[in-house]
């Protein structure tokens, strides 16, 4: 057969020069093409669903439930951009982690304030909701105890809303890494947390190895107007922990209150005869004023801890929060002791 005229089963050949037109294809080789145009768009789709599936699977991992000290589930949609936070107990966690700089606004009774240009919200009860409205927060950081009300207020308000009531060494550790995949960045928060941990445990182990005989007598002073209206701290507060683990023996220790604080009498602090009396100071300068309010207390004259000059001013800042400070805390009474 002369190849001008043959037909072959899957193909015409060009008769003359130029493209293939649809004529010119035989049906099998159209067959084929379909074929391959069918995989082309059944690939194509598979990525398609699959890049979207990632997508989704990405936007939907941001989003997640975590559960805060008065067992509420909180939502979280999206690691918070902008935050206000209501409790100075709060603000060290962030600045620790690396995020304070999401804060938006702080009441006016938070040391942050002081160094860094924030938005005031006013008191930490009752809370100041259309300030903190206006301030627009993706959530507000609120601490527990005599704030709880407020959660309600701020719900209402559809705030979302996530409550933070440490009160031990435990619990600063528990919540500086929840702090760290509240904010989208758990593994910071978990080493933050483990070198927190390790820090305060390498100074106990050393405290430990001390004699118990040989261990001072510490007594936390907190005077509230006259020295006859005095608070101690005992066990459930982070204070006691920070004297034991410092090397101390508090003799508040066997007894307890609210959240570990209770009062005394001055003859509570005479019958324990203590080698250390802890006292705060509120403002830098304020020391002096402290330490003489103990000494100057006649009844307070033949104290083992006054006779020896053994009266300690302590930062309030120190001691009024359980926050990551309770490394310095845990080191300042050491060297206090030793």
């Amino acid at each position: 057969m002369p190849l001008g005229n043959r037909e072959g089963a899957d193909s015409r050949l060009i008769r003359k020069s130029g493209d293939l037109c649809e004529a010119q294809i035989s049906p099998s080789f159209r067959g084929r093409g379909v074929v391959k145009f069918l995989a082309r768009g059944v690939s194509f789709l598979k990525r398609f669903f699959t890049v979207g599936f990632m997508v989704l699977f990405f936007v939907l991992s941001l989003a997640f439930e975590i559960v805060d000290d008065l067992g509420r589930l909180v939502a979280i949609d999206n690691p918070p951009d902008r935050v206000v936070i209501a409790s100075p107990a709060i603000t060290k966690y962030l600045e620790v982690l690396g995020v304070s700089s999401r804060i938006v606004g702080v009441t006016d009774w938070d040391p942050y304030a002081l160094s860094n240009e924030v938005e005031k919200i006013g008191n930490l009860v009752p809370l100041n909701l259309e300030k903190i409205l206006s301030l627009g927060p993706d959530l507000v950081m609120i601490s527990g105890g005599f704030q709880e009300e407020e959660v309600a207020k701020l719900e209402k308000t559809g705030i979302s809303t996530f409550v933070m009531n440490p009160n031990s060494f435990e619990d600063i550790y528990r919540n500086l890494m929840v702090v760290g995949n509240l904010f989208g960045i758990p593994d910071k928060g978990r080493i933050t947390a483990m070198n927190f941990r390790d820090e305060v445990l390498e100074i106990a182990k050393d405290s430990y190895n001390v004699p118990q005989n040989e261990k001072p007598k510490v007594v936390y002073v907190m005077i509230a107007g006259e020295v006859s209206d005095i608070w101690t701290c005992g066990t459930g507060s982070f204070v006691n922990q920070a004297i034991a683990y410092a090397g101390g023996a508090n003799v508040g220790a066997p007894y307890s209150g609210n959240n570990g604080w209770f009062p005394v009498s001055p003859e509570f602090v005479l019958n324990s005869q203590p080698d250390v009396i802890l006292v705060p100071y509120y403002y830098e300068g304020g020391q002096e004023e402290a330490v003489k309010m103990i000494t100057s207390y006649k009844p307070f004259a033949d104290l083992p801890a006054v006779k020896n000059n053994r009266v300690y001013p302590l930062y309030d800042g120190l001691t009024a929060y359980a926050n990551p400070d309770f490394v310095d805390l845990v080191k300042t009474l050491k060297e206090l002791f030793y």
